[in-house]
């Protein structure tokens, strides 16, 4: 009787990890297809709507360059009385070259909008490579616990054979076959996670997610070596900031120019025709001409004049800032580089294969009757810690490279 209990309990545990097993390895019907980084940093920079829309900018700006280019409009004026009428011609005449003052700030805000979009654009380059990254390391991990979760039906499925043959408790049977189906839990909830980090993959290259696109590549292959001092000067020369506060120095600078140009007097020319009503050669007709010159008593005020120059001095300072905070961004940008490096080789130097060694002499352990299946979860549990943290850590290593090229104004990071 009890050998027939025994049997009909294998059953249940052999349906259980079949069932189980078949649900794991269905990880969904939605479409996908492989894209390298460099193919998906394309993908980016040619779809993703957010730029798109940030390069409609620089066609505006270029459209305010040909709208400063336009001229005064004449006047044309009509006057009628019961006796005569006048047809006159008014024409405003700019001087202190206004326009072309016009025209060179509207240009300089051109350039300085083609600067913002290439900044932009780093940004959006630095931002799309950590979701890159995020979605490698949401791989990783849902191979991680597919994995664990293998593993542990397996020692599942042995320990139904020993309970059969006497070696183990009922109990301890129970206790693996929970543990595996915990375990296919956390597959189901890592493979949501996966398939969220691809989503967003796809919004960034401005497609739906009816294909999820799936990251091909590595960052095992990222041991890099960088030395401050030449990653400031290269900074330095190289941050699109950078040059997009000298840019604003510039701005400043012609700002000053149109005020003090606008500050010259405009001259209104007038010419005009009168007649009377009767005949085609009236006895009574003239012509006469005009001219207007404002008196601007206003240019006693000082105040735009002040203003203007108060503005190149703060762009001067703003770029002296600007210069001091590259300085700063790269400084911490590298601590954090080199931090994250120390703690992938602490990983890769012992950490990893000592976790693995104790889960492998606990189960030799348990195997032989020295230990309990608790003790064998606990090691597994440990081992699985230890390596989510060790992808956590080379995601962080990999982002912190990101973070600083970015900081430097390069780019050479390719995941192999």
């Amino acid at each position: 009787m009890k050998k027939m209990k025994q049997y009909s309990l294998l059953g249940i545990l052999l349906a259980f990890m079949m069932c189980s097993e078949a649900s794991a390895q269905n990880t969904g019907n939605t479409p996908v297809r492989e894209l390298t980084f460099r193919e998906y940093l394309t993908r980016v920079g040619k779809s993703n709507l957010s730029y798109l829309a940030e390069q409609l900018n620089i066609d505006i700006a270029e459209a305010e360059v040909i709208a400063q280019k336009v001229l005064p409009d004449p006047d044309l004026e009509f006057e009628a009385a019961n006796e005569t009428f006048s047809l006159g011609l008014g024409y405003s005449l700019e001087l202190g070259n206004k326009r072309g003052a016009r025209v060179k700030l509207a240009r300089s805000m051109a350039e300085y909008e083609k600067l913002s979009l290439e900044y932009y654009f780093q940004e959006l380059r630095a931002e799309s490579a950590n979701l890159f990254l995020e979605a490698i390391l949401q791989r990783e991990l849902l191979n991680l616990k597919i994995g664990s979760y293998e593993y542990m039906r397996q020692l599942s499925r042995s320990d139904s054979l020993r309970f059969i043959s006497g070696e183990i408790t009922e109990n301890d049977v129970r206790q693996s076959k929970l543990e595996a189906s915990a375990l296919l839990n956390e597959v189901y909830e890592q493979e949501a996670a996966y398939k969220s980090a691809l989503a967003v993959l796809n919004q960034y290259m401005g497609i739906t997610t009816d294909t999820l696109t799936v990251p091909e590549g590595s960052w095992e292959m990222l041991d890099r070596e960088f030395h401050l001092t030449a990653l400031i000067k290269e900074g330095l020369e190289k941050r699109i900031d950078l040059f997009a506060s000298e840019k604003g120095i510039e701005i400043s600078t012609n700002e000053y120019k149109l005020t003090h140009a606008e500050r010259r007097p405009d001259i209104s020319l007038s010419l005009s025709y009168e007649r009377d009503w009767n005949g085609f050669l009236p006895p009574s007709r003239s012509l006469t001409g005009g001219i207007s010159i404002p008196l601007k008593f206003s240019n006693t005020n000082k105040g735009a004049i002040k203003a203007a120059k108060f503005r190149i001095e703060q762009s001067n300072i703003r770029k002296k800032e600007m210069e001091l905070q590259v300085r700063t961004e790269i400084s911490q940008a590298w601590y954090n580089f080199e931090a994250e490096k120390k703690k992938v080789n602490q990983y890769k130097t012992g950490m990893l294969e000592e976790s693995q060694k104790v889960l492998d002499g606990m189960v030799y352990k348990y195997r032989r009757g020295e230990s309990n299946i608790l003790d064998v979860l606990i090691a597994q549990r440990t081992h699985n810690d230890v390596r989510e943290q060790y992808l956590e850590t080379m995601k962080g290593y990999a982002s912190a490279l990101v973070e600083l090229e970015k900081a430097c104004g390069i780019w050479d990071v390719v995941f192999l």
